[in-house]
């Protein structure tokens, strides 16, 4: 038993040696050289949409996996930050010593998220229901390079996005069309968010990379 325990043990080692070495494989492109260590904290949704999921999880976990895809970036998600510290504030003297490690850090905030009527649609119909939308949403976003003595800001825009959801498509009902579901990945939120995080994501990869190389 106890020579059955040792093996079982040694197992559980080699295997998480594996995953350690795997992991900090990641780090590095092939020629050897470092890859950005980027840190994408949570995002905060100050938007008061309605749905039995979190947006914020939804869109982070998004921009995160397009960001990882490119393989040009090593992306970790910080799920847990909750700073009592305002990151879009002009004091950044407190996200250095948060982020110790890494070499920048995204935040975002999820400032718009709503539905309205498309003008095409109110010609149309008079009813809601029948009429086209418009999902209409708003990301501020914000990079920090932690890579100096104090923190320095390389890129901060609000990125803006409107998609447009004809008569044609019949009301989806998000209570039962949820996040994670086939059926989601292909409604019109679903693609539109989709959409969103691509524009993110892309304009993080951008950004990052230019200010690496420098």
């Amino acid at each position: 038993m106890r020579y059955v325990s040792a093996l079982f043990a040694a197992s559980l080692l080699m295997s998480s040696c594996c995953n350690s070495c795997k992991n900090e494989m990641t780090r590095y492109h092939e020629d050897g050289r470092a890859k950005p260590a980027v840190a994408i904290a949570s995002m905060i949704d100050t938007t008061s949409f309605d749905v039995p999921w979190s947006l914020s999880e939804e869109l982070t976990s998004m921009v995160v996996k397009r960001i990882a895809d490119t393989k040009s970036i090593f992306v970790q998600s910080i799920d847990d930050f909750s700073s009592s510290k305002n990151p879009f504030a002009q004091d950044l003297s407190w996200i250095k010593h948060e982020f110790a490690g890494q070499e920048f850090v995204v935040f975002m905030e999820l400032v718009q998220h709503d539905l309205t009527p498309s003008a095409k649609g109110k010609k149309k119909s008079a009813s809601n229901q029948e009429a086209a939308n418009n999902l209409n949403m708003a990301v501020r976003v914000r990079v920090i390079d932690l890579r100096g003595h104090t923190p320095k800001i390389v890129l901060q825009e609000l990125v803006k996005e409107s998609y447009y959801i004809p008569r044609s498509l019949l009301p989806t009902d998000y209570n039962r069309t949820t996040w994670g579901s086939e059926d989601y990945r292909t409604s019109p939120m679903g693609i539109a968010h989709s959409q969103l995080a691509q524009e993110i994501s892309s304009r993080l990869n951008d950004y990052i990379l230019l200010a690496k190389s420098r």
